[in-house]
């Protein structure tokens, strides 16, 4: 499928700056599990004799099995699906958004242990929703220095400024989640003019979940980014490239090459 010329400069936009790291800085506690996922190897695809590393506009795709997320990444996530919820990802170009060669699924008993899945596996694994309803918070009323307002509440913010986008609702309306970020640096031009800033190079992004049906705050996670990359990444393509699955998982990728992610965990 071709895109717009929009859905295009989201993924040069995407493509250029989503390259930075996370280190874990603090947890506030709460009945909510965080966790950190390292994979042991690259994503990779044999294309004519040839392995390959999945790596250009890379996303994760899940599946479930009974205790176990499994992954896999797909290349080609240019921010068309931006605003849906999404449990079928079917290849449209086989030469360039195909699917990673390899899975790993992950335990989901809290200590999180990374091993190599099947094919068999992953063709008879669960597909949930995937949902990225993302709220922008460039140049929208609706985002203050104090917080998101939302169907008459407020959602308050911990960092100092607002990222691309400013929040990404579950699919049900369960959740939501608040990105902000602090940084001492100046935000760097807008790498196409008319499409936002392109944000600091380092600093501190903060994510803030709260319940929409009480409104209160029940997860709250800081972390440094920039700091294992001398050029310094946005803060914008990190929040861009997190998703939820289902009212239940909140996943945070941390690196553009997706060797590492951020896992919550929320309960009802």
């Amino acid at each position: 499928m071709r895109f717009c010329v929009i859905t295009l400069v989201i993924s040069l936009l995407i493509s250029t700056c989503f390259g930075c790291s996370l280190v874990p800085a603090h947890q506030k506690e709460s009945a909510n599990a965080r966790n950190f996922i390292r994979f042991p190897s690259p994503w990779v695809k044999l294309t004519d004799g040839h392995q390959r590393i999945v790596n250009d506009n890379v996303q994760y795709v899940v599946r479930l099995q009974s205790g176990e997320m499994l992954f896999t990444v797909k290349q080609g996530f240019d921010g068309s699906l931006f605003g849906k919820d999404v449990s079928d990802f079917p290849v449209k170009h086989s030469d360039y958004d195909y699917f990673s060669d390899n899975h790993f699924a992950v335990s989901l008993d809290g200590k999180l242990r990374v091993r190599e899945a099947s094919d068999f596996e992953w063709a008879r694994a669960t597909k949930p929703i995937h949902s990225y309803r993302f709220v922008s918070a460039w140049q929208n009323p609706q985002f203050t220095d104090a917080g998101f307002t939302y169907k008459g509440h407020l959602y308050r913010k911990t960092g100092a400024s607002w990222g691309n986008e400013g929040a990404l609702l579950s699919p049900r309306g369960r959740w939501i989640v608040i990105f902000s970020f602090t940084s001492p640096d100046k935000p760097r031009p807008a790498l196409i003019p008319g499409f936002g800033g392109n944000g600091p190079a380092h600093g501190e992004l903060y994510l803030d979940v709260y319940d929409l049906s009480s409104g209160e705050r029940v997860l709250a996670e800081r972390a440094v980014f920039g700091d294992e990359n001398p050029s310094g990444e946005s803060p914008s393509s990190i929040f861009s490239h997190s998703f939820w699955i289902e009212d239940r998982y909140l996943i945070v990728p941390l690196v553009f090459y997706l060797d590492t992610c951020l896992l919550f965990t929320l309960h009802a």
